[in-house]
């Protein structure tokens, strides 16, 4: 499973793992990316995309603008949340 982005033709922003169909793509919990005013500009929050969905959520290619990979810290952020808990570091980062 990947954890992938998308940009929908409705506007919204989605972060989830995700499994290749032949339809679209199996979202599995599936989380929206939501723009916020902070005192210090604008930040970046995720909640819960279809929470009283069954499983997995089915989405459609011909629902998808754009699409891609997310960079570390939003994956981090959706793993907390959403996910095991399990943080991601990069080869910077490990660096003194």
């Amino acid at each position: 499973m990947t954890v992938r982005v998308f940009k929908l033709v409705t506007g919204e922003q989605l972060i989830s793992k995700t499994t290749d169909t032949s339809e679209g793509y199996k979202l599995d919990k599936p989380a929206e990316i939501q723009l916020q005013q902070t005192d210090k500009g604008v930040g970046v929050g995720i909640a819960p995309y279809m929470p009283y969905a069954s499983g997995d959520v089915l989405l459609h290619r011909t629902a998808i603008v754009s699409e891609g990979l997310p960079e570390v810290h939003m994956e981090n952020e959706y793993s907390r949340v959403f996910g095991s808990g399990i943080q991601l570091t990069t080869v910077n980062s490990l660096i003194r």
